[in-house]
C-alpha cells in the first residue's frame, strides 16, 4: 500500500502545544503579584519622598525662630496622611555648627516590607 502523505496536524501536536502553552501561562501569572507588590513599594516611596519634600520646602520658608523649627521632635497635625502616611520631624539646635538647625524628616508608612520609611535632612541658618 501506497500512502500518501498527510496534511494536517495530528492530536499529539496540539497536545504538546496545549501543554507549552499552559506552561508559559502559569508562569505569567506567578509573576503578577511580585510585579504587583514591586510597583505599589515604589508607589509608596515615591509619595513618602514627596512628602518629606514638600515638608522640608515649607520649613524653610519658615521664619529661623518659628515653633517649627524649636529644637526636638514635631509630628504633623494632618497625620495620617492619605490615610498610611506618617510625617514628623526633628530639629537640633547649633548642629553641625553654631547658629545652625539640622531639619530631619522622616515619611513613614504601613508596608509589608522593612523599608518603609524615607528620610531626608537639610541645614538651615538665620542667613538666607
Amino acid at each position: 500500500m501506497n500512502y500518501k502523505s498527510e496534511k494536517g496536524v495530528g492530536l499529539i501536536e496540539i497536545i504538546v502545544a496545549i501543554l507549552i502553552f499552559g506552561i508559559g501561562i502559569s508562569a505569567a501569572l506567578k509573576t503578577l503579584p511580585v510585579s504587583s507588590k514591586a510597583t505599589s513599594r515604589a508607589q509608596n516611596i515615591t509619595k513618602a519622598t514627596n512628602l518629606a519634600q514638600e515638608k522640608i520646602e515649607e520649613l524653610m520658608g519658615s521664619q529661623f525662630g518659628s515653633a517649627d523649627l524649636t529644637a526636638g521632635s514635631h509630628s504633623d497635625p494632618d497625620n495620617p496622611i492619605e490615610r498610611i502616611f506618617t510625617r514628623t520631624w526633628t530639629v537640633t539646635d547649633d548642629s553641625p555648627v553654631a547658629e545652625m538647625k539640622s531639619i530631619s524628616v522622616d515619611v513613614t508608612y504601613a508596608s509589608g516590607s522593612k523599608d518603609n520609611s524615607v528620610q531626608l535632612t537639610t541645614y538651615l541658618t538665620p542667613r538666607r
